[in-house]
């Protein structure tokens, strides 16, 4: 059985054979500030309020020249045939690929020297 150590207090568990020969070490930055740190951890591990993350996706809309970033539009003639289930998926998924550019956005304009 590929089952990893149980967590010590203090010690990372023992990664199974199978899962390392796939796993890819993540390279660290320097660290945030532990408020900071501790926000995040939390917004990433609950749900988030569809409204807040609306509002900030809208300050970060899509710039003109990045085409590659916008979201596909939904196509209604496709969208009439597909099933209930697959629909939430499509519109769930949509919803990512906003927040995905909208992230993408705000790296870019704060590189590019813009708020």
């Amino acid at each position: 059985a590929l089952e990893a150590a149980p967590r010590d207090e203090g010690h990372e568990p023992e990664v199974p054979f199978l899962a390392a020969r796939f796993a890819v070490p993540i390279d660290s930055g320097k660290p945030l500030g532990e408020e900071l740190a501790a926000s995040i951890n939390y917004l990433a591990s609950h749900q988030l309020q569809e409204l807040a993350m609306d509002t900030m996706a809208k300050k970060y809309d899509t710039p003109a020249n990045c085409i590659l970033l916008k979201v596909p539009a939904v196509n209604h003639a496709i969208w009439g045939h597909m099933e209930v289930g697959i629909l939430a998926q499509e519109i769930k998924l949509q919803s990512v690929l906003k927040l995905l550019a909208s992230g993408i956005t705000a790296v870019g304009r704060s590189v590019d020297g813009e708020k």
